[in-house]
């Protein structure tokens, strides 16, 4: 036993780093949010996407007369759907990329403002 141990302990902190460097390299990063002009956008429905290491999110964003009159969360990822779909309505309503972070769901957050500013810069 006293031979397996050192074996063990050094098997179980490889696999421990591993994780760690894993989670790391894969975590979200915050996004720079630009702006958009409504007034250069001209009238029709927009697809946006955006991937954020493990965070993807899918939007399609309907204009008329240069208003945003709705903003549905196409695919994102399940456990924050609702976050992502109460963002949308908040750039819907405010008509502007300019709004609030959902608290607890900031990287979900700027993913779908990203994906909206995709889709209204093309």
């Amino acid at each position: 036993m006293k031979k397996v141990l050192p074996y063990l302990i050094t098997v179980a902190a490889t696999l421990c780093a591993g994780f760690i460097l894993m989670a790391l390299l894969l975590r979200p990063q915050p996004l720079q949010i630009g702006t958009v002009e409504l007034g250069t956008v001209a009238d029709g429905s927009y697809i946006g996407v955006c991937q954020n290491k493990i965070l993807f999110a899918v939007v399609r964003v309907d204009v008329q007369n240069h208003e945003i009159t709705e903003i549905e969360v196409i695919w994102h990822k399940a456990s924050y759907i609702a976050q992502a779909q109460q963002i949308a309505g908040a750039v819907c309503f405010e008509q502007s990329l300019e709004v609030y972070a959902i608290t607890g769901a900031t990287l979900t957050s700027d993913t779908v403002l990203k994906a909206i500013e995709n889709a209204l810069g093309k």
